[in-house]
């Protein structure tokens, strides 16, 4: 029996993880969920499907508790970076991007059936029978779910499209600008619809709104970023690291890891810039 569980893990763990955008409360959804597999009684006809829908249930209640604990968040939220070695298994380009930030942070703008009915139809592949048995709906009502979350997933890029080798220059472009304090260049990088998004939680200095259009996320850049490299570059290493989908870059200061940057990528220029500076997030990287 534990065999089965152990088959699906990562499946299950990708399942949560999706929906919650967090690495600690998909760990608790999966033992709770192993614990409840362990305790069961009597015949199920799928292993899989009950599997499935323990876990999707768990993890939209986690999304209640966490709405409350997000009113008292300070600042924008980001989920918990998760690595993932990528040059195994074949299927993993694939899988990474479905775990992009850009997509799991729109995700959370969903509602939670939204949220749930997409991520089960349209990136895990159940019919819309199997979703509403999952989530207790009809199958009319998850099709409209699944097509609202769809739509407002579609509002924005959530991957990078161009090559990586493109998607890696134009990260190092990006901090050779912001090193140099090179406002020219930098502004040739971002795209006219650039987003930049940072979280600290409060634990550490961050902005404390999205910054959006490229006057507003360079000003802010020229007026963060560049006094910090500059005061402090010879404490500071830069060392490119793989996340949630894409190369991003570790930067950190006096050894320490203070800030991970993710980037979605067009040919626009760049169009997301992600820094995650909350020291209970960066630690998952620390790790890998």
């Amino acid at each position: 029996m534990d065999d089965v569980f152990e088959q699906s893990r990562q499946r299950l763990f990708g399942l949560a993880y999706r929906i919650t955008g967090s690495i600690s409360d998909s760990e608790d959804i999966l033992q709770e969920c192993f614990l409840r597999w362990q305790a069961k009684t009597g015949t199920i006809e799928s292993d899989q499907a009950w599997l499935t829908t323990v876990v999707t249930r768990l993890a939209l209640d986690h999304i209640k508790s966490a709405e409350e604990k997000r009113k008292s968040y300070i600042g924008p939220w980001l989920p918990e970076p998760l690595s993932e070695p990528h040059d195994e298994p074949d299927s993993l380009h694939e899988l990474d991007q479905s775990i992009t930030m850009a997509l799991l942070v729109i995700m959370d703008q969903l509602s939670a059936s939204e949220r749930a009915a997409y991520i089960l139809h349209d990136l895990f592949d159940y019919s819309f029978d199997e979703v509403a048995s999952i989530l207790d709906k009809s199958s009319a009502a998850c099709r409209k779910l699944a097509s609202r979350g769809r739509a407002k997933v579609q509002e924005q890029p959530t991957v990078s499209t161009v090559p990586t080798e493109q998607h890696t220059a134009m990260i190092d472009a990006f901090f050779n600008a912001t090193r140099q304090a090179d406002s020219e260049g930098l502004l040739k990088l971002l795209s006219k619809d650039v987003i930049f998004h940072s979280d600290g939680g409060g634990k550490a200095v961050a902005g404390r709104r999205i910054f959006s259009g490229q006057a507003d996320v360079a000003d802010w850049i020229e007026r963060v970023l560049f006094k910090f490299f500059h005061q402090q570059d010879a404490d500071i290493t830069f060392k490119p690291h793989w996340f949630n989908g894409a190369p991003g870059m570790l930067v950190f200061h006096k050894g320490l890891l203070v800030t991970a940057f993710n980037f979605t990528i067009d040919d626009t220029g760049i169009r997301h810039i992600y820094a995650l500076r909350n020291p209970d997030k960066l630690h998952f990287l620390t790790y890998h």
